[in-house]
């Protein structure tokens, strides 16, 4: 049975009313950082590149297609801002406060033999749910799916776990959606309105949930009409339904709160909070990485940095935050928006030249 559309459709695929928080200042912003500084921007990319990989779509296919967020949505303005990067490093720290997330993780991630190359799925994975088309969203869903089942055993303290659980499934979507949007409100120049952050999170459930099994890929991606719905939010998705997934700020927040108890960190969360503490990245990345990642730990609340045993000072933890906001704003003066985003666009606009 459908569901009725959790926030107006245009909501999702069209900007906001200009009357909105921050709207002009971020229309003013894009025109001014839309490509950067030519002469520095090439080698940041480049570097960018290795890091994340490149735009993980082609934007010459589905042509008009806008994707299952589409231009102007939350998810575009969040992802597509340089403080995402900042708010994914610190979607995988508050990934590693929880103790099965981090068993799948250890038993079965090959983070250790292949660190740049899991960064860059798990980037992909983001890039191109929010900026693909329909099918390449709904492809990439499929494929990390098709790991899922795969993913399971037994943790340190005896609890089982399985990486296509309603439970773990929600907690990974949560972590990154509650970062990316962290890292924005702290971050991003132009700051979202509230409607517009109940719409990124919505948004953002609405992707996680493509990955319940009960979900039935398949069908989405061999009927254009179906894809249809489920941009307009007219496709039933089972967790977001039952309310397992969170559909605005507010609901963000109480998901999260339900998972404190569950929340600490062994020897696999402490391994994998080093190697995020030096990952083997080029020389020419460290200090921005380091900068990004010590911002990233100072913005997390008192509860996850009790999860990962950190005790930093408030003055400490300020701090980083602040050296965080100057190496993103240097970063977005050089580089600008996402090339992701551009492609996407490109993609859009394409079948109307």
């Amino acid at each position: 049975m459908d569901t009725e559309p959790l926030v107006p459709d245009d909501v999702w695929r069209t900007r906001p009313a200009a009357s909105d928080r921050g709207a002009a200042l971020r229309d003013a912003h894009e025109r001014s950082t839309s490509t950067g500084l030519p002469g520095a921007r090439g080698a940041i990319r480049r570097v960018l590149t290795r890091l994340f990989g490149g735009p993980p779509f082609d934007p010459n296919v589905d042509p008009g297609d806008p994707g299952l967020t589409g231009p102007g949505s939350a998810s575009w303005l969040v992802i597509g801002e340089p403080a995402a990067i900042a708010g994914g490093l610190r979607g995988l720290l508050v990934q590693v406060a929880h103790p099965l997330a981090m068993a799948g993780v250890h038993d079965h991630s090959a983070f250790r033999e292949d660190p740049l190359g899991r960064l860059q799925r798990t980037s992909a994975y983001v890039t191109t749910t929010t900026f693909g088309s329909t099918r390449e969203a709904l492809q990439v869903s499929h494929r990390v799916r098709a790991v899922h089942p795969k993913v399971r055993g037994t943790a340190p303290d005896g609890r089982t776990y399985r990486a296509d659980d309603p439970r773990l499934l929600t907690w990974v979507s949560i972590a990154l959606t509650s970062s990316f949007l962290a890292g924005h409100r702290l971050w991003a120049p132009a700051p979202l309105s509230p409607r517009e952050e109940d719409a990124f999170v919505a948004q953002q459930s609405r992707i996680g949930a493509l990955l319940d099994p009960r979900v039935d890929l398949r069908s989405l991606l061999a009927d254009e009409t179906a894809q249809a719905e489920l941009r307009a939010d007219r496709v039933h998705l089972p967790m977001i339904a039952d309310g397992t997934l969170p559909t605005s700020a507010a609901g963000l927040e109480d998901v999260l709160a339900s998972y404190h108890h569950e929340l600490g960190i062994n020897h696999q969360g402490r391994e994998a909070l080093a190697f995020l503490r030096r990952p083997p990245i080029p020389r020419v990345a460290r200090g921005g990485y380091r900068s990004l990642l010590t911002g990233a730990l100072g913005s997390l609340d008192p509860v996850l940095q009790d999860a990962l045993e950190l005790r930093w000072p408030p003055a400490v933890a300020r701090g980083a935050v602040a050296q965080a906001g100057a190496a993103l704003t240097g970063m977005r003066i050089l580089v600008g928006t996402s090339p992701s985003m551009r492609a996407a666009e490109q993609r859009v606009v394409g079948s109307r030249g």
